[in-house]
């Protein structure tokens, strides 16, 4: 894998959320880990071991326990066939934008909008999993159209959706 410019090899990479990568061809067969930021504490994931994540994806228990957040990630996920806005994510939480951007980014680890983005993918990826094709993911998960879901898989996950309906089995565990 290239990442920030230097060749890495190893059995278990760690690469962030949102840093460039690229995965280099391999003739054998790769498993790749995509965590769930609720199954994260915050920025804790960059310093958890690969045993605490699986454990936690086994559990499929959310991190989150703060009642407003809670809220604002039921209203994300209940909002991810139209449009999700701050303010409306926000006031599901009864806070207000600044307070909410903040503490949304202290528990979760990433801004809003990125985490939008992740959950729509959550989205598309399960439903091509259950055999819609990438049309139908694309709306479903809430996608302005089935390019702009391609272009969001293919910079989040280094594959199309095509790629992942012919070569690759992905699952989708959320809590």
């Amino acid at each position: 894998m290239t990442f920030d410019d230097r060749q890495m090899v190893g059995r278990f990479l760690l690469v962030p959320s949102n840093a460039k990568h690229m995965l280099a061809p391999s003739q054998r067969p790769l498993d790749l880990l995509y965590i769930e930021p609720t199954l994260l504490d915050g920025s804790e994931g960059e310093s958890r071991p690969l045993s605490a994540w699986l454990l936690a994806l086994r559990q499929g228990m959310s991190t989150v326990d703060n009642p407003k957040m809670f809220r604002a990630l039921e209203a994300v996920d209940g909002a991810l066939g139209g449009k999700v806005t701050l303010d409306m994510v926000a006031r599901a939480a009864g806070m207000s934008k600044s307070s909410f951007t903040k503490l949304f980014r202290a528990i979760i680890g990433m801004p809003l909008r990125r985490y939008v983005m992740w959950r729509r993918l959550n989205v598309a990826v399960s439903e091509i999993g259950a055999g819609a094709d990438a049309t139908q993911a694309a709306h479903k998960a809430g996608f302005a159209d089935s390019a702009h879901f391609s272009r969001t898989m293919r910079e989040t996950f280094g594959v199309s959706p095509a790629d992942s309906l012919l070569k690759i089995k992905m699952t989708v565990v959320s809590p």
